[in-house]
């Protein structure tokens, strides 16, 4: 039995079973609906490659009391990564696409969950990715000072100033998703992506089926989108949106 994905909070979305960037990006949508329109959003600069490993071994050990398998994890934190042919030391971070990294991200940014249900703040994480919706840019302002303080002490993390910002909610983008309104949008940028990866799947000779297998792995790949992408982006992109996805919705 999982004995930390049980003291997650459901606010956090990242790498969890039945939960998705997609639960994360209503989640910013329904306190949108209830009046919080500004946002601020605490970019971590390189979160998986500066993790104090002695940070997070600390929190481990707080659920997980043999000695053997924090030795194992420690080990797996210091294995090293090879860079053109040489073994490099890694003294903090996580392996990216680690099978056990994100786990292992969630567990010390489960912290940082508590610190903001704790003072009553409406927010979403997906991984490293999180967003705090507040009514006002001064009240954003206020809680990406003391937000900013809280990681960098308390978790030891950096946070990217430059790229850390407080906005209103038509102003940016979450996990590839913009909003109008209370209304969901697909960003520009994932836009161009999806248009890109149809053109890469289909290729000049692909005959447009309307009726489509949703066995088949390129309709699997577009229904994924489907269910929140087309129903939301139909009214922002209707000539191009509807050439690439119109037919595909299998799971809409």
């Amino acid at each position: 039995m999982p004995i930390f994905d049980l003291v997650f909070l459901e606010i956090n979305f990242g790498f969890r079973k039945e939960l998705s960037a997609h639960d994360a990006v209503y989640q910013v949508r329904h306190y949108i609906r209830e009046g919080y329109a500004w946002l601020s959003i605490c970019d971590l600069a390189k979160f998986f490659d500066t993790v104090e490993h002695d940070v997070l071994i600390a929190r481990v050990s707080r659920k997980v009391r043999d000695k053997r398998v924090l030795k194992l994890i420690g080990t797996y934190l210091q294995a090293g990564v090879v860079i053109g042919g040489r073994l490099h030391e890694t003294r903090e971070g996580v392996p990216q696409g680690g099978p056990f990294s994100p786990l292992l991200s969630n567990i010390l940014l489960d912290e940082l969950d508590k610190e903001l249900e704790g003072r009553s703040h409406r927010f979403a994480r997906y991984a490293d990715d999180f967003v705090i919706l507040v009514k006002s840019r001064r009240a954003g302002e206020r809680v990406m000072a003391s937000i900013s303080r809280f990681l960098e002490k308390k978790l030891k993390l950096k946070v990217n100033q430059e790229k850390s910002k407080v906005a209103h909610t038509n102003e940016i983008t979450f996990l590839g998703f913009s909003f109008t309104g209370a209304k969901i949008r697909w960003s520009d940028k994932a836009f161009v992506r999806f248009k890109k990866r149809i053109k890469e799947l289909t290729g000049r000779s692909w005959v447009f089926p309307w009726t489509i297998d949703c066995s088949n792995w390129q309709s699997i790949y577009v229904a994924g989108w489907g269910i929140t992408g087309y129903r939301s982006c139909i009214d922002q992109y209707p000539n191009s949106t509807t050439g690439y996805v119109a037919g595909y919705a299998c799971a809409t």
